[in-house]
């Protein structure tokens, strides 16, 4: 594949060449700059969608395929490229103009056999399609929602150019799919199994969570889960009187959203299942969340086509086997084994240096982020390394301090909702577990209340809590009497002093 830097192309008399005028940057150059290796990110983000606008121009399943493999195209080639290529496509708004073969492009589409008018109608389709480009912030609110085609120009070879394919991104996108963390690493095996557009859809946008430390994928409006799956469609009904739309979500539920986690889930090379979260507001479920399950009985373990020698030595660094399993989803093996290279090296420097690693699992994952990210050698300092393993470490410790904060207040509020319930008068107490069980959510867990409402079904309880602070708000307030039962802070403050009391009071020896 070449792609030389140079203005928009134009027909040579040996291309078809269809091209548009340049637009402007995409997003607000104050707000979004490039990572680290192809710049930086001064903004927190935790995900870009991509959707289409008219219902007309909705994805199909060879579009979205097609898609995918111009991005793998384009990141592909700039890990070839030195940084001042990419300043000088940033700086200069230039277009570089991506070559490839029809065959080797429908191979990273996963598209079986040669049908290659297929792949041309796709790429014709994409080149119109007007897409909806939604910066999402770790909060999971949208931050910005601008509007731009994917395709700044789009060329087939005539006579001796027959059978490649040219292709140019707008700079304004180009931005963003050269970051790799923006865009789930796909696998070409998983592809082959997903049949349906939504299936795909759904593989696309929650596989590029899998790497988080909660194994969860952002918990997004319904309405923006429903437009990444299956795009404009007739389950989101747009009031242009009132700009409020009306969310169709049980419709949209049964005919594709079930339909397509299945499919997903059927995928051997997964080694997760996604499980569906929804959180209601009211009677109405406003967002949704999918959360990645381990299998129970995986095909593969371990990633069968890497040597056992690299395998023994991620072991030796302190990864499991699901771990290594989890990396060789997002990470090719290219990539893994150049960056143990670079990892011995840096080791030898350090220790050469008086300053040894302080932990070359951690000092791993830093050489590995910025080898997929396309650093050369040059650009992977050992210094600033070290200085972001210790910070990353800090930042984890931080968050596992706050995780366990979290669990212990929730364990608080468990045993003082559940104490306050059983304290209850009982024809009070009686009438709320009777109208809960005649609700939806209580028809749905029989099989938990039905085995008797005592202290020790933990599982019914906690169903019961949530549709109790659902329905009834009011009853669910006198649960938890006292401030520190009801807030995070109140408590954490609530449980120093008693700390503080306990160590006041406690003997000389003790102390």
């Amino acid at each position: 594949m070449e792609a030389p830097l140079e203005d928009p192309p134009s027909s040579d008399g040996q291309f078809e060449t269809r091209a548009r005028a340049a637009q402007g940057s995409l997003f607000p150059s104050d707000d979004f700059i490039l990572p680290e290796s192809v710049g930086s990110m001064r903004k927190a983000v935790s995900a870009i969608h991509a959707m289409p606008i008219k219902a007309e121009q909705s994805h199909t399943l060879t579009t979205r395929r097609l898609m995918d493999a111009c991005i793998l195209v384009a990141q592909l080639d700039y890990r070839k490229r030195g940084r001042e290529q990419i300043e000088l496509m940033r700086t200069n708004r230039a277009s570089p103009l991506f070559e490839t073969r029809v065959t080797e492009f429908a191979k990273l589409a996963g598209m079986a056999g040669k049908n290659y008018e297929r792949v041309r109608d796709g790429l014709d389709a994409l080149y119109e399609m007007t897409l909806q480009w939604n910066v999402v912030g770790e909060d999971a609110n949208v931050e910005w929602e601008m509007k731009s085609h994917f395709l700044a120009s789009l060329g087939y070879g005539t006579g001796e150019k027959r059978g490649l394919i040219r292709f140019s991104i707008d700079p304004a996108i180009l931005e963003i799919v050269l970051e790799p963390s923006h865009w789930a690493t796909l696998s070409l095996q998983a592809m082959k199994g997903l049949s349906t557009p939504a299936s795909y859809a759904l593989y696309q946008n929650a596989w590029r969570y899998i790497n988080t430390r909660a194994k969860v994928t952002a918990a997004l409006p319904t309405e923006t889960w429903i437009k990444l799956i299956v795009g404009p469609s007739r389950y989101i009904k747009e009031d242009s009187a009132t700009g409020r739309s009306t969310v169709q979500y049980g419709d949209f539920k049964r005919r594709v959203l079930l339909e397509a986690m299945e499919l997903v889930n059927q995928v051997e090379a997964l080694d997760h299942t996604l499980e569906l979260k929804e959180y209601f507001s009211g009677n109405r479920v406003a967002k949704l969340q999918f959360k990645f399950i381990p299998k129970q009985q995986r095909r593969l373990d371990m990633p069968v086509s890497w040597p056992p020698e690299v395998l023994d030595v991620l072991a030796g660094l302190g990864f499991d086997a699901r771990e290594i399993a989890d990396m060789s989803q997002s990470r090719s093996y290219e990539e893994v084994a150049e960056s143990l290279v670079r990892l011995k090296a840096s080791d030898e420097r350090m220790k050469a240096a008086g300053r040894p690693i302080t932990s070359r699992k951690a000092y791993f994952i830093g050489i590995l982020s910025n080898v997929a990210a396309g650093a050369s050698v040059a650009e992977i300092s050992d210094e600033d390394l070290e200085k972001e393993v210790r910070e990353q470490e800090a930042v984890a410790a931080a968050k596992e301090r706050e995780a366990k904060v979290k669990e212990a207040f929730a364990r608080h509020q468990t045993q003082v909702a559940n104490a306050s319930i059983f304290a209850l008068p009982p024809g009070e107490r009686a009438a709320l577990f009777a109208e809960f069980e005649a609700s939806p959510k209580g028809a749905k867990s029989q099989i938990l209340w039905g085995r008797g409402w005592t202290p020790n079904n933990v599982g019914a309880l906690s169903i019961f809590r949530a549709w109790l602070q659902e329905a009834r708000p009011d009853h669910f307030e006198k649960l938890l009497p006292n401030p520190e039962d009801r807030t995070i802070d109140a408590w954490s403050a609530w449980r120093l002093d008693q700390l503080a009391s306990e160590n006041e009071f406690a003997p000389n020896h003790a102390r």
